[in-house]
């Protein structure tokens, strides 16, 4: 079980954990062995995402920022995941006739058929009211959900969770801030509305099918982080004021999240909680959150070394027992793994795991694109 959390930083979740106001990464931490992420790729979640997904840096897996330029019109468009060159760890367990349930990848519209499921996160705006650009997922809409006939079930995920949300997002931001029409409140409310529907769906359909390998992706986490947080002390204190303790208040939120996904596990299941970067003050930071847990991880460790983005995926694959790709660009984790695991199981190479057919150097169209640009010109990633 993967659950990927874009820009949780050690800082302020280990204050949290002390206190004890984080029980469920508590558990993880003091159960498996942790390290900080080091961010060893440039060019955005979209690029580190990938590099996680395919463990290619991007040079390799072909997504290199946001956007690209279609060399016709000369127009920027969003990346699809069409663009990607490399295989992702979804296609790597289907050849390997391993079931896979994933949920909401950044950069993962359209979804790609697997063994198992995948619900993908469109990385766009769907209207003017819906400002989210790191990805949601919309009712009764082409491309969304595989196996096709499954989006009826999830357009149900999505009802229960727009029925909520703010209910729930009242926890996080003072009810008497959500009156009001700020910006940054509507920017929040659909990047909550996208962690809520894909954790409808995640938890449900992790439940229902038992996936042997599963994973999902939050964004919340860091949109609050650069929404909410500032360098200035001044700056912070006046948005707390208004509009309470956001960046803690989402990390909570997190951590019940997790505790979900760790009821619904078992004892045999390996967990990994894993960031692309960590986000301070509204900064990204190198300060990433990495932790694995499970029957075959040691116990109450905190290495001192950290884990590249590109780690992630031969950790998962030797994991499996399965052989880690030569052209990949990151090694196993062995620190976090028993010895006796280690001896059981040998390090296993091949040369690749070859490239994706099928894939195109043009993004897939969409009418939402115009608007997607719009927010990512708004938030400073492009110009």
């Amino acid at each position: 079980m993967f659950v990927g959390i874009d820009g949780l930083d050690w800082e302020l979740l280990d204050i949290l954990i002390a206190k004890g106001s984080a029980p469920n990464f508590k558990k993880l931490t003091s159960s498996g062995t942790s390290a900080r992420i080091n961010t060893n790729d440039k060019g955005g979640s979209a690029v580190y995402w990938t590099t996680i997904a395919t463990g290619q840096l991007s040079s390799k897996h072909g997504i290199k920022n946001f956007i690209m330029v279609d060399p016709a019109t000369k127009k920027r468009v969003p990346v699809t995941s069409n663009n990607r060159k490399s295989k992702a760890f979804w296609n790597i367990l289907t050849e390997k006739n391993i079931s896979v349930g994933v949920i909401g990848w950044y950069v993962s519209w359209p979804a790609e058929k697997v063994k198992g499921f995948m619900v993908s996160s469109y990385f766009g705006i769907k209207d003017i009211d819906q400002p989210t650009w790191k990805g949601t997922i919309y009712a009764n809409t082409p491309h969304m959900v595989y196996p096709p006939d499954l989006q009826e079930e999830v357009d149900s995920y999505i009802n229960k969770a727009e029925k909520r949300y703010l209910q729930n997002l009242k926890k996080i931001i003072k009810p008497s801030a959500l009156k009001k029409n700020y910006g940054v409140i509507k920017e929040i409310k659909w990047a909550f509305l996208a962690d809520e529907i894909f954790h409808e769906a995640g938890l449900n359909l992790y439940r229902q099918k038992k996936p042997r390998v599963f994973a999902i992706y939050f964004e919340g986490v860091d949109a609050v982080g650069h929404r909410f947080t500032f360098t200035k002390p001044i700056r912070q204190t006046q948005a707390n004021k208004r509009f309470g303790n956001v960046q803690q208040n989402y990390y909570l939120y997190t951590d019940k999240l997790v505790g979900q996904y760790l009821k619904a596990a078992d004892k045999n299941t390996i967990i990994i909680i894993a960031s692309d970067h960590g986000l301070m003050r509204g900064h990204h930071t190198n300060n990433g959150v990495f932790i694995i847990s499970g029957p075959s991880i040691k116990s109450n460790v905190r290495s001192s070394k950290p884990i590249n983005l590109t780690d992630i995926l031969p950790t998962i694959l030797y994991a499996l027992n399965l052989p880690i790709a030569k052209d990949m660009d990151g090694q196993p984790f062995l620190e976090a793994f028993k010895e006796e695991f280690l001896a059981k199981n040998k390090i296993q190479y091949i040369k690749t795991y070859g490239k994706r057919k099928k894939t195109t150097d043009l993004p897939t169209p969409s009418a939402l694109d115009k608007k997607m640009l719009e927010r990512l010109k708004s938030l400073g990633y492009i110009k």
